[in-house]
């Protein structure tokens, strides 16, 4: 049975609950019906089957050997496929956080995202500033401080719109969200997201709330 949405979402170093609590209640306020869900292994061409969002908050990595041993990137080659099948057909998909680390990082889903994770420091205050003052998703944002972890991206500038830009207290700057569309879809980065507090932020809010609206082409 197709669901509107699935959020993905809880590894090693996020808690699901924190993005079920701070993303769920947005999708439902969008009038989706909503799955959220832990079992990464579940995202396949079925599952997306009448999908109209996939919104990911987690890595890439599993520990099946322990915590100790190297981890495993999760990903198959056929979700991989899924994805940006789902995506080129008309799917709308928010990769968020951490969405880009350690995943495969030369095929679909790397396509797909837009950009790809390079790496971050510890949690520590930050400012987010508004690039693309015009776009939807960027609508009644302002420029604002927040504590979180500062993700490093690569993204593809020749296709992807640069909508934030965050930039550290030692001046290192870096992608903070973007948006694009692939195929006939749509899809929406955005880069804070570590805890529910960060989540709550009302900034965030305002964002993810503009992002689901855009990337389900409802403004």
């Amino acid at each position: 049975m197709a669901t509107d949405a699935i959020l993905l979402a809880g590894d090693r170093y996020h808690e699901a609950e924190d993005a079920f609590r701070g993303i769920g209640p947005i999708l439902e306020a969008a009038g989706l019906d909503v799955m959220c869900t832990t079992d990464f292994a579940s995202i396949d061409e079925n599952l997306l089957k009448g999908t109209r969002l996939l919104v990911i908050l987690r890595d890439g990595m599993e520990f099946p050997n322990g915590n100790d041993a190297p981890y495993e990137v999760w990903m198959q080659p056929h979700q991989e496929e899924a994805i940006e099948q789902f995506v080129l057909q008309g799917g709308a998909f928010m990769p968020l956080h951490n969405a880009g680390w350690a995943y495969p990082s030369n095929a679909g889903y790397r396509r797909t995202m837009g950009g790809y994770y390079q790496g971050h420091p510890a949690v520590m205050p930050f400012d987010v500033f508004v690039e693309d003052r015009d776009h939807p998703i960027t609508q009644g944002i302002d420029d604002y401080e927040i504590t979180d972890e500062q993700h490093f991206l690569w993204f593809d500038y020749d296709r992807v719109q640069l909508l934030l830009r965050s930039r550290g207290k030692d001046g290192r700057e870096s992608a903070g969200g973007w948006a694009y569309e692939y195929g006939e879809g749509r899809v929406a980065y955005l880069a804070n997201g570590h805890t529910l507090e960060i989540l709550q932020h009302a900034m965030v809010q305002r964002l993810l709330q503009n992002a689901v609206r855009w990337a389900l082409r409802e403004t």
